[in-house]
């Protein structure tokens, strides 16, 4: 599955940048691909610089996915070509709030010893 899902991002990649003509897509990376074991649903993670149009671009994916998933079917050979669920990835967000409340506490705990 992993050679599956990997093939699957570097297609939808490549496929988002070459073939999606939207503006408002803007920097989009596809973090990670979860196809089901029989073959029948991936979950397209996606991130994007720009965190106030995850909505928006969703929207766009969601509304595109027939075409994309066409152009997918054209470019990979599997028995079964799953439905593709696109899902906004926040992970990268979470993880950089997480790491800044952290060196805000270290930052505060500096002070109070310096007193």
């Amino acid at each position: 599955m992993e050679k599956v899902n990997s093939e699957i991002q570097k297609q939808l990649m490549d496929i988002i940048q070459k073939e999606i003509d939207d503006p408002s897509v803007g920097l989009l990376s596809i973090t990670r691909v979860e196809t089901t074991s029989d073959l029948k649903e991936s979950k397209i993670y996606f991130s994007l610089l720009d965190e106030t149009k995850y909505d928006k671009v969703e929207g766009i994916l969601k509304a595109m996915n027939a075409f994309i998933r066409m152009l997918l079917g054209k470019r990979i050979r599997l028995k079964i070509l799953p439905e593709l669920k696109f899902i906004p990835d926040t992970s990268i967000k979470y993880s950089v709030d997480i790491y800044k409340k952290i060196e805000e506490v270290r930052k505060n705990d500096r002070e109070k010893e310096s007193k």
